[in-house]
């Protein structure tokens, strides 16, 4: 079990690695130009990265954690794929193999925050209703259906272009009616998070403030990169490193989280023991005071004691090692001498 210290540094450690890729796109963009010539550009390259990264924690997650939790095992999936997609995309050719990766990027980002959502919320040891969690997967199926619609129809983008910045592959978009429900589809994931984090905390749901406030940077740091995203026009996709950094903080928590719960399971289990030694020295010196107040001989003390656990007289005898008649006799003889003439009265009368 790691220390309070190590989990510090591990987190340390996750926001050195999220300024490394906040920086990292201008140091690998330029590196890329030394390749552009092979066909591969800086921008690819940044992508290809982050996918890679993606997939490495993707794999390691599944892989070697045993205690997994579905939603961030499925968010990890949903990064992947968003990077995988803008990856695709910026090597694409043509403007057919632009919109197929495209749709794959969309598919994860449009899932995204319902697994963020959900992730959160067993964080929080709030779990959503089965219902709810049906109602919120099919508006997602609605949202990714219609993002994934540019080439069919003109819903989504009124028009779009294949171009290419510095080698890499981008869609020039003039967006359509129904872009809109997407920016609505996004911000109300962000505000059902935001609202549950804020009423798990009122409820002291969550182990601690600290907990409750990096949930918060998981998901306003998102809103932060989305928000510049629509104000400043690059043409790097940075919600991608957002994600990477997301999933690092949210892998800090969570291994946090579970040594807790490990802590406060074995502090149960410590206190259940303690309970049942208790108890056992208590029965016996029962045992004890009632055998020497009736003079119990240390056979009629023995089945005295299995008497009172209300075991039948075959049991008894199995457990003494001796015949049903032998313990009928000193049964007779501990109600004799106890002065009660069947076992209920025996323990009634042990147990006032």
């Amino acid at each position: 079990m790691k220390s309070f210290c190590e989990k510090l540094n591990i987190l340390k450690n996750g926001f050195a690695f999220s300024v490394f890729l906040l920086g990292c796109p201008k140091i690998v963009f330029a590196a890329g130009q030394e390749l552009s010539a092979g066909g591969l550009n800086g921008m690819s390259i940044l992508y290809g990265i982050l996918a890679g990264i993606s997939l490495i924690l993707l794999i390691g997650y599944g892989a070697l954690v045993k205690k997994k939790e579905m939603w961030l095992l499925l968010l990890f999936a949903s990064i992947f794929l968003v990077n995988a997609g803008y990856f695709s995309l910026s090597l694409s050719k043509t403007l057919g193999e632009a919109l197929l990766a495209n749709r794959i990027a969309y598919l994860g980002s449009v899932f995204l925050p319902f697994f963020m959502l959900m992730t959160i919320a067993g964080v929080c040891r709030q779990p959503c209703k089965k219902s709810t969690v049906g109602v919120l997967i099919c508006i997602n199926v609605i949202v990714f259906l219609i993002a994934a619609s540019p080439g069919y129809t003109d819903w989504y983008y009124q028009d779009v272009t294949l171009v290419f910045v510095d080698g890499a592959a981008k869609l020039k978009k003039v967006y359509g009616p129904l872009h809109n429900i997407y920016f609505v589809f996004l911000f109300s994931y962000f505000a059902m998070m935001i609202g549950l984090i804020f009423h798990a905390k009122r409820k002291k749901w969550l182990y601690s403030t600290k907990h409750a406030l990096l949930l918060l940077i998981v998901v306003l740091l998102n809103i932060l990169f989305w928000l510049v995203e629509q104000m400043i026009h690059w043409n790097f996709e940075f919600l991608s490193v957002s994600y990477v950094i997301s999933e690092l903080l949210l892998l800090c928590l969570y291994s946090m989280l579970q040594d807790i719960e490990e802590m406060q399971n074995g502090v149960q289990f410590v206190a259940a023991e303690e309970t049942v030694e208790e108890e056992k020295q208590s029965f016996e010196m029962i045992v004890n005071h009632w055998s020497e107040k009736a003079g119990l001989s240390p056979r009629e003390k023995d089945v005295f004691r299995e008497l009172l656990t209300d075991k039948k007289r075959k049991d008894i005898a199995e457990v003494l090692c001796v015949s049903e008649n032998t313990v009928k006799t000193h049964t007779s003889n501990v109600f004799s001498k106890m002065e009660v003439s069947t076992r209920s009265e025996l323990i009634e009368k042990v147990m006032k």
